[in-house]
């Protein structure tokens, strides 16, 4: 993508970028995010109808345009910022901006908070304390166990055949809701524990009455998701025809020899499988110990933290935060209030709470930042292999890259490394004392 781009210096604290992208990129933007919003959001054109048609016809044609021209801008922003060599915090603001239209420029104008840069009172090594980095027998212990646990199975319990609370049941069930087959409710096999509010009560207690091989049908209601005239939930009414199978148990096997050489031919035994237990228990403790030397390095760096974070800053970090805080929210279908309400938290106290959080990652961002100014420090390629190896989940490195290179975010990654880099920089220069 082309862009071109002019830098305004406005105050200490923030620039404006004006930004032009040139038509050919932006008929490929619009194609782009109407592809993605349609996919979001459901859309299937008719035959014959473009998509764009299809989006404004279910979403409304003001929606349709404010969403391309807010993704449009998002996405290219991150490139000019780039090119002029600028690093932010927070999100910019885009105070101007044409009409976006396919066949034609488009230029906007972005305001931003600019990354301040901060010195500390002293380089020297600084002193922490950690203790010894060990795998003991009982690491050992608790991970078969919980490789055991994942090997466990089901197999038949004879010593009973009365079905008793807490029994695990293998049940054959067919359930209808007011007359209607009610399929997710319906199976040749299902294994149900008694007690345990699996189901409405008034089932649980009749299949407590049964034996294993009994048939019984039951009826049950249960309050649904509609309000009467009430506003209470409107009632719902089941009949279940279940078959109580057989009566089950979880068991759990033993790591011995045999099993391991039916099921891990690759270990040699039990000592074998012990041994790879502390080499897979030592390198997920080698992650947490490194990452627990350097937050007591970089605290010991916020100690030496010198100058003031202006309220620009602060206030541009503080947003983000609580504008992504608030998408979460929307993703998991409430609000900031209802949040609140549920939580038993005045905004005041949230704010309270998103202004501490934000102060203490700030300063301790940017005091890494003045380490690696101060001894020259620069990322390379290597470097943002291990940053993305430390951000992502094992075998995604490679993939969560990609998206950071498409969507203009290499400049956030490359900040993030070099922090990185700066963080075990001065954890290897440290004075440590283990204890």
């Amino acid at each position: 993508m082309e862009l071109q781009s002019t830098y305004d210096r406005i105050d200490d604290d923030h620039a404006a970028l004006g930004i032009t992208i040139p038509a050919n990129d932006v008929n490929t933007l619009i194609d782009q995010f109407i592809i993605a919003l349609a996919y979001q959001s459901n859309i299937t054109p008719k035959e014959g109808q473009e998509l764009e048609e299809a989006a404004a016809q279910k979403l409304g044609k003001d929606v349709v345009e404010n969403h391309l021209t807010t993704s449009v801008m998002s996405y290219s922003f991150p490139f000019a910022a780039e090119g002029n060599g600028i690093q932010i915090v927070g999100k910019p603001s885009f105070t101007e901006h044409g009409t976006l239209a396919r066949d034609a420029d488009f230029s906007f104008k972005a305001l931003c908070t600019l990354k301040p840069s901060f010195e500390l009172s002293s380089y020297e090594p600084v002193h922490i304390s950690v203790p010894p980095l060990e795998v003991t027998e009982e690491d050992v212990e608790r991970y078969l166990e919980a490789l055991a646990q994942s090997h466990s199975y089901l197999e038949e319990d004879t010593s009973h055949a009365e079905i008793r609370r807490g029994d695990l049941v293998e049940l054959e069930i067919e359930t209808f809701k007011d007359d209607v087959r009610c399929d997710q409710l319906c199976s040749e096999s299902r294994s149900y524990t008694t007690g345990a509010d699996m189901m409405p009560p008034g089932f649980d207690e009749e299949v407590l009455k049964m034996h294993v091989g009994e048939t019984r049908t039951i009826a049950y209601e249960y309050p649904g998701f509609t309000l009467d005239e009430n506003c209470e939930p409107e009632i719902e009414h089941y009949t279940s025809t279940v078959t109580a199978k057989k009566v089950q148990k979880v068991v759990v096997p033993e790591l011995n020899d045999q099993w391991i050489s039916e099921n891990m031919p690759d270990v040699d035994g039990v000592e074998g499988l012990r041994e790879n237990a502390r080499e897979t228990i030592y390198a997920r403790k080698s992650v947490e110990y490194r990452h627990y030397k350097n937050l007591q390095s970089a605290n010991e760096l916020v100690k030496r933290f010198e100058g003031e974070i202006s309220p620009a800053v602060f206030d541009a970090v503080v947003d983000d935060i609580l504008r992504s805080f608030e998408e979460q929210l929307a993703q998991q279908g409430t609000t900031k209030e209802a949040f609140m309400r549920q939580q038993g938290i005045t905004e005041q106290q949230l704010m309270a709470h998103f202004s501490n959080q934000v102060n203490d990652q700030l300063v301790r961002q940017f005091a890494l930042d003045a380490v690696a100014k101060h001894f020259e420090l620069e990322v390379d390629d290597d470097d943002l292999d291990e940053y993305f190896r430390a951000a992502a989940s094992p075998g995604l490195e490679a993939m969560i890259r990609l998206d950071f290179e498409r969507n203009g975010r290499m400049h956030e990654a490359r900040l993030s490394a070099l922090r990185l880099k700066a963080n075990d920089y001065v954890t290897e220069h440290s004075v440590m004392r283990i204890d």
